[in-house]
């Protein structure tokens, strides 16, 4: 049996990649699939950004189901702009690409049950050899459908790169927003063209929705590289997240009104948000709007953490005039669901929303988006404020004249304090 399911898989692999709809974003494609996360191991807030030479990548996710499927993955080399490269497999990697994913177990006396997932790449099956962007791709053996996408960055660690916060060239930004300058040092990397072979990728957070990208050298000086543009390389600041801790279903924790641990999916009922827009600043601890998986009450939060339905709400004297309310985080890669989006109700003069989430810590926060589907508005239900702290994360990409793909050749991050 086990060799059939391989004929049929090798037969069908063309067939599935070719018309399957994947993205080239982080992506979940089915709405079973939860807490996905993809890290480097024991730093379970870090960018997927690993070195050349070494370092693993570790993914973990569940399906809200009683059975596992059978799940394989693949990866794929990108460009700069993620766009698929010219290199062909062998170029790109040593070993089998397309492979089983093969760590499952199952949620142990959990009310919600789960399949929970794992994987470590590199691993057994392959290794890369090139730098630069790549996809992850994890999709069901059986039907072809994808379950999820993720990107992450191999890199070269040849120059330096030298970064800096400043305040905002233009002066109405100077309260509310941050300006990123930096500097790369090639002393022992001669670069022919900089302007034509050097680019850089600013993200915010490690986030890809705000990221700033395809920036060219405003100064080529002797052995160094300046990126030092006015009003270019600039980012709202936003407030400190808003968080939500699950860790302990039995008693209320910040930020909880109740708890309902014996209902069949336990429910959390959240103390009202307010809008931040013209508060002042206040300091609280966050985790740069990602999430943590952990239960305080068993040993193993991957098997043993309970999933639990989130009830949030947010106080408005009226609803947002032609603009939609949604909870955004890192919990749904930074995307507009549709799954959280909120409801106003007249009689509380509130906006209500629903989230399903696994026993951690999560930090979220509002989004007001066009009813027409535009561009997310934070600012307009959380305001910015220059003391924010954000992590912002340099990437140096380089390709000469004649090569096929982009080097990632330097990585820096830096943060506000």
């Amino acid at each position: 049996m086990q060799f059939l399911r391989l004929i049929i898989v090798l037969f069908s692999i063309p067939c599935l990649l070719s018309g399957q709809d994947f993205v080239r974003y982080n992506n979940v494609y089915q709405p079973t699939i939860k807490s996905v996360l993809f890290t480097i191991p024991g730093l379970y807030t870090s960018a997927p950004i690993v070195n050349l030479g070494g370092g693993r990548l570790y993914l973990s996710f569940d399906e809200l189901a009683n059975d596992a499927r059978y799940l394989r993955y693949r990866i794929e080399h990108c460009n700069r702009d993620w766009t698929p490269s010219d290199l062909e497999q062998m170029e790109f990697m040593e070993g089998f690409n397309d492979e089983e994913l093969r760590t499952v177990e199952f949620s142990v006396n959990t009310r919600v049950p789960y399949a929970h997932y794992e994987l470590q790449i590199p691993n057994q099956d392959f290794r890369w050899t090139k730098s630069g962007n790549y996809l992850l791709h994890v999709y069901d053996e059986d039907t072809g459908e994808p379950m999820l996408t993720r990107r992450f960055m191999v890199m070269e660690n040849i120059v330096k790169v030298i970064a800096t916060l400043k305040k905002p060239a233009d002066v109405s930004k100077i309260n509310t927003h941050h300006e990123i300058e930096f500097t790369v040092n090639h002393k022992d990397f001669p670069i022919s063209n900089p302007r034509q072979e050097v680019s850089a990728t600013v993200l915010q957070n490690y986030r890809w929705d705000n990221a700033i990208t395809g920036v060219e050298p405003y100064l080529v000086q002797p052995d160094e590289l300046v990126f030092n543009y006015l009003d270019r390389l600039v980012f709202p600041a936003g407030k400190e997240f808003r968080s939500v801790d699950i860790r302990n279903l039995r008693f209320p924790s910040q930020n909880v009104a109740e708890v309902d641990r014996f209902a069949s999916t336990p429910e959390v009922k959240m103390k009202p948000d307010e809008k931040r827009t013209y508060q002042n600043y206040h300091l609280e601890p966050d985790i740069n709007g990602w999430f943590v998986i952990k239960t305080n009450e068993d040993d193993d939060s991957d098997v043993e953490a309970d999933y639990a339905h989130i009830l949030f709400s947010l106080e408005s004297a009226q609803p947002l005039f032609d603009q939609d309310v949604y909870l955004v985080g890192g919990f749904c890669d930074w995307q507009i669901n549709p799954a959280y989006k909120m409801e106003y109700e007249d009689r509380y003069s509130a906006y209500f929303g629903e989230a399903i989430l696994k026993q951690g810590v999560y930090d979220y926060i509002y989004a007001a988006v066009p009813k027409d589907g535009g561009t997310p508005d934070f600012e307009i239900l959380e305001g910015n404020w220059h003391e924010t702290e954000n992590y912002y994360t340099i990437l140096i990409y380089y390709r000469p004249f004649g090569q096929r793909y982009d080097r990632l050749i330097g990585v820096t991050t830096i943060s506000q304090k």
